[in-house]
């Protein structure tokens, strides 16, 4: 088969051009203007460490924290800067006064990261968790919200559900399902890990409780940088993982999370940086490129679709710059965090390309292959992939 491309924009990453990179949605990757600003800051931290952490540390990071709630529609006042989604997560579920005969409610697309923080803390404080089944395939949002919402219970406190999933890769219309829960009295916390820099974010505007999601991913920052939005009416019970200098000044919400402790806090204070160098890759900006990124990976879908003689799993509407494609029947091995599958070491051994292959359900274990569109992806990069799945599946 002909090797594949990259884009013309290409160069403005650090990736390897040997591999066929197709797996940006699972830890992204940082331009290298970025990463040039995140050396400079941690220049500036060693040249002189008690000026930088003492005296320029605290405005930096508010710097950074405003320019986070500027792009992605959040008041400043109710976000601030965590090192991961995970991390948002954690400090929510570690807050939330839950206790017996409460009851959580989550979607069967849940990461899986997620799913152990809610078991750890209901098996702790006696609180019930409940998986939604989502059907899969998907046939519509309308599907989706009406199967969250026949799920709710009298003793049904709060709905925990991704805005982008992770292994199916589903944009969730998380504004209407917000409004039906809401209505019902019932919590909503929305695990936005994908959604910064993919969607054009207003968080204010979902009504939702509590909005976590990553900057590392498609706004391209580096790894350690994620905001955490909490809801004015919810912020007096929501505290930072671990207290530090700040525990004094904790009347103000924000600065509960500001100095956690001595850290590298490059990777936060490179968000505004990250913001205006994807928004200057392409004429148009973040609108424009955006749009690139959906359309180029709705034609690799498309295209390995058609190669496997396979029907789409989901509709056009529920789809940004991820997408999950049915391979085949499998079996699912007892496998941890690190578990590869076969068809996805093959492709990285034998052809080098990068993408990641789930098994779900459990109940029917199917091998999924899901791939990412990203400015330095090209069209030839996914008929490289079709050809290659062909060729294993034989």
């Amino acid at each position: 088969m002909k090797r594949p491309v990259y884009s013309d924009l290409f160069h403005s990453w650090a990736l390897d051009p040997e591999i066929t990179f197709l797996n940006h949605g699972s830890f992204g990757a940082t331009p290298v203007a970025v990463l040039k600003k995140q050396e400079m800051i941690r220049r500036r931290t060693e040249s002189e460490p008690v000026r930088f952490f003492i005296r320029e540390l605290e405005s930096m990071w508010d710097q950074a924290r405003e320019s986070a709630a500027s792009f992605l529609g959040a008041g400043p006042d109710n976000l601030v800067l965590v090192k991961n989604t995970t991390m948002g997560v954690n400090t929510v579920i570690r807050s939330l006064r839950l206790g017996k005969g409460d009851e959580v409610l989550f979607h069967s697309h849940i990461y899986g990261a997620c799913f152990n923080t809610w078991q750890r803390y209901a098996e702790e404080r006696g609180y019930s968790i409940r998986p939604v089944k989502i059907p899969w395939p998907l046939n519509s949002e309308e599907e989706l919200i009406s199967t969250l919402t026949a799920a709710i219970g009298p003793a049904t406190r709060m709905l925990f559900i991704d805005h982008i999933t992770s292994s199916t890769g589903l944009i969730y219309p998380v504004k209407e399902i917000t409004r039906r829960f809401k209505e019902k009295g019932i919590a909503v916390f929305i695990d936005g890990a994908h959604a910064p820099g993919m969607l054009d974010l207003n968080i204010e505007s979902i009504g939702c409780d509590y909005y976590t999601g990553n900057a590392h991913k498609w706004i391209c920052s580096p790894k350690g940088s994620a905001i955490l939005w909490v809801h004015p009416s919810c912020q007096d019970a929501i505290h930072p993982l671990q207290w530090s200098h700040v525990y004094d000044r904790s009347p103000d919400w924000v600065r509960r999370f500001f100095w956690p402790g001595t850290d590298d806090y490059s990777a936060m204070l490179c968000i505004p940086e990250a913001i205006t160098t994807m928004g200057n890759l392409l004429p148009g900006g973040w609108q424009a490129l955006r749009k690139r990124n959906r359309d180029l990976v709705l034609a690799g879908r498309n295209m390995i679709l058609s190669t496997l003689g396979a029907k789409a799993p989901a509709p056009d509407s529920m789809i940004g710059h991820l997408s999950t494609i049915p391979l085949c029947d499998t079996p699912l091995p007892p496998h941890g965090f690190n578990y590869v599958h076969p068809v996805q070491e093959r492709l990285f051994r034998e052809y080098g390309i990068e993408v990641p292959v789930f098994v779900f359900p459990k109940d029917a274990p199917r091998a999924h292959i899901r791939i990412s569109a990203q400015a330095y992806n090209h069209i030839s990069q996914y008929e490289y992939l079709a050809g290659a799945i062909k060729k294993i599946l034989g």
